[in-house]
Formats: C-alpha cells, structure tokens, sequence
C-alpha cells in the first residue's frame, strides 16, 4: 500500500512514543514542570485569565508536547508498512480499521452515558490516542494469530 510510512519510521515511532510518556509521567504524575518548557508561543485562541486571540503568550508548552508526542510516535507506529507487505497484510489493516471504530464508537457512546463533569474532558483527551492504541493492538493481534502459510485475503477477514 502506497499510502503506509518506510518500515523504519517504527523504531521512531516507539522512542518518539517513549519519550512522550516520559514527559507525560513526569508533568502529570510527579506534577513537576520542567523551567525550559516554560516559553512564548503564538496562540491563534487562548483563555486563562484573559482571551488572547493571535497573539504571543507565555506559556508551559509540557501538555502540548506531552500529547503531541504521543501522536506522532503512535501514528508512525500505527502507520508504518511491514518488512513484507501484502494483500493479506493490507487486509488485515482493513479488518482491524473497521472494528478499530466499532470498538471505539462503542466506547465513546458509553462515555457519553456514564461519565460527566471533567472526567468526560479527560475521556475526549484519551479518545484522541485511543483509535491508534485499539488498531495497533488488534493488528498485530491478527498479524500474530495469522496462519503461517500462504495467506489470502480470505483467510485474513475470516480470523
């Protein structure tokens, strides 16, 4: 599949990952914010104190760069080809995509049901890494599980 990331982004994948947990343990765990993320940004929309709109601002750039990390790390995990990438594999990826949003439209729907106040917002931050935690996992749940013989896309929409 032309559309997939070089097989070798992975391994950025997971350090840029790891990194990203680091600092998110670190920030939200130990509570400590680190002096050199401490920076001015531009902000297109911004509401502390006051509402900045395109503005520069002082600001702790550790949640941001916590969570954009994290992306990017999973999305390089996520999105990378295998060493050997076939119809079998790229139906695989098919499978897994769609019950991906099944899993996690069922998991929305529930939050939406049985969680408020501000734990809902800590659900709509979770929700942004959740489709790419839920694909990995049941890619390679199906990659693993995969008969080692010559594969079909039949035989990979049937596991």
């Amino acid at each position: 599949m032309k559309l997939l990331l070089p097989n070798k982004l992975r391994i950025y994948g997971w350090i840029i990952l790891l990194f990203g947990i680091v600092l998110g343990v670190i920030r939200f765990y130990f509570g400590i914010k680190l002096e050199f993320l401490n920076i001015k940004v531009f902000a297109v929309y911004s509401k502390y104190f006051e509402t900045n709109y395109f503005r520069v601002i002082d600001n702790h750039v550790s949640e941001e760069l916590t969570a954009l990390l994290i992306l990017v790390g999973l999305f390089f995990i996520s999105f990378t080809k295998e060493k050997t990438e076939n119809d079998f594999i790229t139906a695989l990826r098919y499978k897994s995509l769609i019950l991906t949003f099944y899993i996690n439209t069922v998991l929305v729907i529930l939050s939406f049901l049985f969680v408020f106040g501000f734990g809902f917002i800590n659900i709509l931050v979770i929700n942004v890494f959740s489709p790419f935690i839920i694909y990995v996992t049941l890619f390679k749940y199906f990659l693993y599980n995969a008969p080692k013989t010559e594969n079909t896309m039949d035989d990979a929409l049937k596991t």
